[in-house]
């Protein structure tokens, strides 16, 4: 099969390179091995190297990377978030990235439209239109991930989209670039004219194609048929009967074309309200045609989504699903996930009290309910379907997900000739889920592509596919994944000779050298679905489920930075393949992008579908590689925090003398000598006073360990040290605070098993459980930890309640103390540690407690200084916290977290000082009168 890359010669190539030079800084372009090889993977099946990455920060800048790209006749490929599952965002040429200033968002007309950039992920614009109860239409399954950018070039839609809400129908307007450069926004008459001028031929092509398309009872009556459907097969050739003007024609075109026609700089969508009044159930039928039968009456009562799930797909949810009691499953049976709303609460009702009927031969698994935790729970059992498949695969195989389309009247009947296919073909393990509403089913599956004649049954299968939803049942072969790589071939089989012309011609019209996306939608190619196929060989235990879906990148501080657990995992997977010299370079490059700068919090499983800790598999690399200074601090951690302390208060003195950039620069020199030495910045504070506080005397009590962080650092500036302010705080609410005299040689162990430390991080561990029980007579008294990732290192010590101390707060030192929360405005951190602990909930409550205004980051996961790597390896909190600082009110002054080290880095990039939050309960309570006895 011909290369992508030999569509341009090597010395065009490198002409196209030698120019991008002068506008480009070295650290957006990206060509060293590793990190291409990085990234030479989406979500999908496929895996193809490219020979250049750009990452580019404004439409300019695309403008003249194209122009270059057409000049040279260099293929560009362009990926938003690399969640697409079809091969659309891979090359072996050039590929495009978006950097984070793509980030900008304009609500319109009081939440009714909203002007987006491509760079956004989906969820954060929902919560932007939340005050509005407004959302954006299309909702695919990967929302939490995926970018607007994509959404619109792949024409996704998701469980409560349908047809009429995705980016083609709720398109306003839309700023696109063509191959040549050319930029086009629609919502500016100039622009609309100069483009209409340039480009009249275009135009006119466009118009005569409208025409032909016209002229054809036979192909309209089929685009019809097809976009009555969810359709994302192909082209969007509604647009040429839905639209007169060939510039709407154009611009509706770009909606679904996989960036092969253009790049969609900037997008308007019209807004959908959110339903206000809401009921969840989940119900179980006999069979799929009882199950079908139902959905036209759903749809009638305002169904939003109805989710199908088969009998085997239950079966691989059967231990979320035994919360509702038990439940035996047969073959053959269905389940409906219904969610029903309505405006106001009178016609839910009305509408739930009609559907009752038609519900008496199901089985009510949860019958519905408006509890929101009920419908959580529901939904988490339905999202746990792909996952599920991925978790019990065997190692070296992938996870395919398909999805195909039918008229409601033949969904019951698809779904069992697929049912007969999977039994023909030997994919026993393949379950069946879909958007009911739409006729839209998913089947999973998995398979190895290390033989021949795995691909062969691959191949045979998508055939025998093709042929059932095509011949058969004239269905669509892709509702909402796109075409991509994988579809390509079956384009003629859905669409005919006639369908497939037009496609060409559209491709050519827009962009005639095809230097968009070559091979995607338009591939000469019969067996393009069988080249550049993924392996998945083993590398780790731990990692080895990945199913490359990159939903863990969003929560990765280090993704701008060097690599994503995606990135990290798929690196080591594509190396094994590598000849062994490069197996050697991959390897030396990996100690830095894919170890040193993890942050191994673990916060990339909260949102992993099967559960995968990328940071525990970096953290057991590192145990093979624990450095004897690691274990020298280790043993002798008491003598070791005195010395440090020391060269803070040092630093700090420093500072009256000298510029804080000099002691800086001095520190960084040092280090080169000395790597223990930290490198210094202004925020960080002197060393921590070790004079103990004292507390009053209460019958409730509790046993405060102040961590190694506190015991280092300072308070911030002009505040009392923090065990003085617990201790005060607590004592306000009347309970005694017990403090261990031997706390400097006390350790939770986390620092030391997030190094890799395991023998230490035992040691440590062992040492507090035994102090503690002395501590808390046995478990009498709670404990509780002024940094929260020592409470989620302890959390589960036998005999003992651990409290993370804004948990404690919460709970028991709240009720007991008068409040008067702050009009101040104030930011606040959620730490990994609480967002594993809780979600974050205890410290965001009493936030909301403390102040009525608390300003969140959505985008702001990780802080990335992980312990002490804000100290040895800047960059990555620098890089983790590169948005923090504009998303400060100008009036706001002031930050709270509940670690502090995360609070020295949060303090340097966000230009606000943050502190534990017990300093706002502090300044904001009085305790309650004494209660009198009469």
């Amino acid at each position: 099969m011909t290369s992508t890359v030999s569509a341009a010669t090597t010395s065009h190539y490198e002409a196209f390179h030698t120019q991008l030079e002068g506008f480009l800084r070295p650290e957006q372009r990206i060509e060293d091995l590793s990190r291409r090889i990085a990234y030479s993977t989406d979500a999908s099946f496929y895996s193809m190297i490219p020979r250049l990455v750009l990452k580019l920060n404004h439409h300019q800048e695309v403008r003249r990377v194209l122009a270059l790209a057409n000049r040279w006749s260099v293929p560009v490929t362009f990926r938003a978030a690399g969640t697409s599952l079809s091969g659309q965002a891979v090359t072996e040429s050039v590929l495009i990235l978006l950097s984070d200033h793509w980030q900008q968002a304009e609500i319109l007309d009081d939440g009714k439209a909203i002007k987006l950039q491509p760079g956004l992920i989906g969820a954060r614009v929902n919560q932007l239109l939340a005050p509005y109860q407004r959302k954006i239409g299309p909702d695919p399954a990967s929302i939490n991930t995926c970018k607007i950018g994509g959404i619109a070039a792949n024409n996704a839609s998701g469980m409560c989209c349908g047809v009429k809400n995705n980016s083609y129908h709720t398109l306003k307007d839309m700023m696109f670039l063509l191959a040549d450069g050319t930029c086009v926004d629609t919502r500016s008459r100039r622009s609309v004219g100069q483009f209409s001028r340039k480009h009249e031929a275009m135009l006119s092509a466009l118009s005569a194609l409208r025409d032909e398309v016209r002229d054809n009872p036979a192909l309209s009556e089929r685009i019809r048929h097809q976009f009555r459907l969810k359709n994302t097969m192909g082209y969007g050739l509604n647009a040429l009967l839905d639209y007169d003007d060939p510039l709407e024609i154009l611009t509706h075109l770009m909606i679904g074309s996989e960036g092969t026609l253009g790049f969609i700089a900037d997008i308007t969508l019209t807004t959908i309200a959110v339903p206000q009044h809401k009921a969840t159930g989940l119900y179980l039928f006999n069979s799929a045609a009882e199950a079908c039968a139902l959905i036209p009456e759903l749809q009638q009562h305002g169904a939003d989504a109805v989710e199908l799930m088969d009998s085997r797909a239950l079966l691989s949810v059967a231990g979320l699903l035994s919360t509702f009691g038990e439940l035996t499953i047969a073959a053959g049976q269905v389940a409906l996930l219904i969610d029903l709303s309505a405006p106001e609460q009178a016609s839910l009702k009305q509408a739930l009290e009609a559907l009752t009927p038609a519900l008496d031969n199901a089985r009510p698994v949860c019958p519905f309910t408006g509890d929101i935790r009920q419908a959580a729970l529901l939904w988490k059992i339905r999202k746990g379907l792909f996952p599920a498949v991925g978790a019990v695969r065997e190692t070296g195989t992938t996870v395919i997900i398909e999805d195909v389309a039918f008229v409601l009247e033949e969904l019951a009947s698809g779904m069992a000739a697929l049912e007969a296919l999977f039994d023909q073909h030997g994919y026993d393990e393949a379950i069946i889920f879909g958007h009911a509403l739409d006729g839209n089913l998913h089947f999973v599956f998995t398979q190895a592509f290390d033989t021949p004649e795995q691909v062969q049954r691959y191949d045979a299968f998508m055939q025998d596919v093709a042929a059932l939803v095509t011949q058969q049942l004239n269905g669509t072969l892709k509702a909402e994944h796109g075409t991509g790589r994988n579809m390509a071939p079956f384009i003629v089989h859905q669409w005919g000779a006639d369908g497939l012309a037009i496609m060409q011609q559209i491709k050519h019209i827009i962009d005639p050298d095809n230097i968009l996306n070559p091979g995607v939608i338009i591939n000469q190619d019969e067996q393009a679905h069988i080249q550049h196929l993924k392996r998945m060989p083993a590398v780790d235990p731990i990692v080895d489920k990945c199913i490359e879906c990159g939903f863990c990148e969003p929560q990765c501080p280090s993704r701008q930075l060097t690599l994503t657990p995606r990135q990290r995992i798929a690196l080591m997977r594509r190396a094994k393949a590598l000849p062994a010299h490069e197996q050697a370079e991959v390897s030396a490059d990996f100690s830095y992008l894919g170890e040193k700068t993890c942050a191994a919090t673990g916060l990339c499983a909260t949102s992993c579908p099967v559960g995968i800790d990328t940071g525990a598999w970096i953290k057991s690399l590192r145990h093979q590689q624990t450095p004897q200074a690691a274990q020298a601090l280790a043993d002798n951690l008491a003598s070791e925090h005195a010395h440090y302390r020391r060269l803070l208060n040092f630093a700090s003195k420093t500072t009256r003398y000298l510029p804080d950039s000099a002691v800086s620069v001095s520190s960084r020199l040092l280090r080169k000598i000395n790597h223990r030495i930290p490198v210094y910045f202004k925020q960080i504070p002197a060393g921590a006073s070790t004079t103990p506080p004292v507390s009053a005397s209460f019958d409730d009590k509790v046993v405060y360990i102040t961590g190694c962080p506190n015991r280092l650092f300072d308070a911030p500036s002009g505040q009392s040290p923090l065990p003085q302010v617990v201790t005060r705080l607590l004592n306000k609410a009347r309970t005694e605070v017990i403090l261990a005299a031997d706390n400097p040689r006390l350790c939770c162990g986390q620092n030391w098993e997030s190094k890799g430390n395991r023998q230490a991080a035992a040691q440590y561990q062992h040492a507090m459980t035994a102090r503690l029980m002395q501590l808390t007579e046995k478990g009498r008294w709670p404990v509780i930890f002024d940094t929260s990732p020592c409470a989620l290192s302890l959390q589960a010590l036998p005999d003992l309640t651990v409290y993370e101390l804004s948990q404690y707060l919460l709970d028991y030192a709240l009720p007991r103390l008068s409040v008067t929360p702050t009009d101040e405005p104030v930011m606040l951190h959620r730490t990994c540690s609480s967002l594993h602990l809780d979600e974050g909930h205890a410290l965001t409550t009493l936030a909301h407690q403390l102040s009525r205004r608390v300003i969140i980051p959505p985008d702001i996961q990780c802080c990335g200084f992980a312990g002490d790597k804000g100290l040895h390896l800047p960059q990555l909190n620098a890089s983790a916290l590169a948005s923090l600082a504009s998303q400060v009110p100008d009036d706001c002054q002031r930050g709270f977290s509940n670690s502090r080290t995360c609070e020295i880095g949060l303090s340097k990039a966000g230009g606000v000082p943050y502190q534990h939050i017990v300093y706002l309960l502090d300044e904001v309570s009085k305790p309650l009168p004494t209660e009198t006895t009469s």
